[in-house]
């Protein structure tokens, strides 16, 4: 197998992220790998994405226009924490279910390793709210690397 030159690594913005983009950049350096930071977001389904949000003196905008930018503005303020050494580091935030983003992004972008974090939920919690690591690795096209965040960000 050859090494990973390509590396997806998708972001869930909580508290173990920056673990997770840390350790995707030691793990990248010997291989002299990218990273392709990915924060999915997927619109409630209870609510429409194009609903207006507005308040006294803003311009009205989508909802989903203001979880993107509120996600961006994370996103971007996560990068700028890490040092990334020599390691090329791409950022974005996409809509959409996030396994199925993902799975799609990670082939179309021609990428050799996924490197996800996985909160480790147990009983009821992983039945309602489902295990986007579980499905990225039983459905991916190339390896997946997993971190238990919990674990990590101790």
């Amino acid at each position: 197998m050859p090494a990973p030159s390509r590396i997806l690594v998708p972001v869930d913005l909580s508290e173990g992220s920056q673990t997770l983009i840390e350790y995707a950049i030691q793990f990248a350096t010997p291989f002299n790998a990218s990273l392709e930071l990915i924060h999915a977001w997927e619109p409630p389904q209870y609510v429409a994405p194009d609903l207006l949000v507005a308040a006294p003196g803003w311009n009205s905008q989508s909802l989903e226009q203001v979880a993107v930018d509120s996600a961006s503005k994370e996103l971007n303020a996560l990068v700028a924490k890490v040092k990334s050494g020599n390691v090329p580091i791409k950022h974005r935030v996409v809509v959409g279910e996030a396994t199925s983003t993902l799975l799609r992004i990670a082939e179309e972008g021609k990428h050799d390793l996924i490197i996800m974090g996985t909160h480790g939920r147990r009983g009821l919690p992983r039945l309602l709210l489902g295990s986007v690591a579980q499905k990225v690795v039983a459905r991916a096209h190339c390896p997946v690397l997993t971190l238990h965040l919990y674990e990590a960000a101790k």
